[in-house]
């Protein structure tokens, strides 16, 4: 069996625990979180879409590649030449694993009967003191409760084939969506990439604020799941529309005349 999962913190936790209970695990880590940025375009390759997006984000003048479908289609030949017998993926509430469970059932559809799940959505575990949470995502278990979640291992019903193999197309097709947000359960719904703009403003001051400081707040608040470099992306586009004024480490309100909307540089 390949374990699936999203990030690598997630990634490293899960194939230490089972690597000490097992010879070796064999865990495939899905680097990109499809719950922020474009899923569809009728010019690129959906690899390539993914890596422009994340190229912008970053800023950075080093070239940025997302492979993961190009890897999971590596996993489904496997599959389907038998040298993989199946395949888990481990889901927690957040909106990234709730997004990557509707493109593996787009993409491994051929495979029904081989994709199995561990969804922790709900459920109690134990904490590194002993005491009972309920985590919101595979990276929050201790590596005992790892071992533990591994025991939730389930087939997807043909059910939830059918009545959830669509919703990645539902995704792809919501044009001008940018953000996407678990309203509860496995629901999905999108917002404009500007869905953050607003927090963002009214987080800020007229005094000069750390970033990374404002972004952890802000994200630990509101649970916004974005990750931390898409929330400094909105805040460099919003110095674009003169609504701020960025530093390297800084932030604060632009005080200029000429302020433009966040739904204007979007445009």
């Amino acid at each position: 069996m390949v374990h699936i999962l999203v990030g690598d913190i997630a990634g490293d936790a899960v194939k230490q625990a089972l690597s000490s209970d097992t010879e070796e695990a064999s865990v495939m880590v899905v680097k990109d979180v499809f719950n922020v940025g474009p899923l569809r375009s009728e010019t690129l390759k959906f690899s390539e879409l993914r890596s422009q997006f994340w190229q912008e984000v970053s800023g950075d003048q080093h070239e940025i590649v997302v492979d993961d479908l190009d890897r999971l289609m590596e996993l489904s030949t496997s599959l389907t030449n038998e040298t993989i017998d199946q395949v888990c993926f481990w889901m927690g509430s957040i909106p990234a694993d709730v997004c990557t469970y509707f493109w593996l059932l787009h993409f491994l559809k051929k495979h029904m009967g081989k994709l199995y799940v561990i969804n922790i959505n709900g459920l109690p575990f134990l904490d590194d003191e002993g005491k009972l949470f309920y985590p919101e995502s595979i990276a929050a278990l201790p590596p005992r409760q790892v071992l533990k979640a591994l025991k939730l291992a389930r087939a997807i019903t043909p059910s939830e084939w059918e009545t959830e193999g669509d919703e990645w197309k539902r995704l792809i097709h919501e044009e001008g969506m940018g953000v996407r947000q678990n309203e509860g359960g496995r629901k999905i719904s999108s917002k404009p990439i500007t869905a953050y703009d607003k927090l963002l403003l009214d987080a800020c001051t007229a005094q000069p604020q750390k970033i990374n400081k404002l972004v952890g707040q802000l994200m630990g608040k509101h649970k916004i799941y974005t990750g931390d470099r898409f929330l400094i992306w909105r805040l460099r586009e919003l110095e674009r529309a003169q609504r701020l004024s960025l530093t390297k480490d800084t932030v604060k309100l632009f005080d200029g005349s000429a302020a433009t909307t966040s739904e204007e540089v979007a445009s």
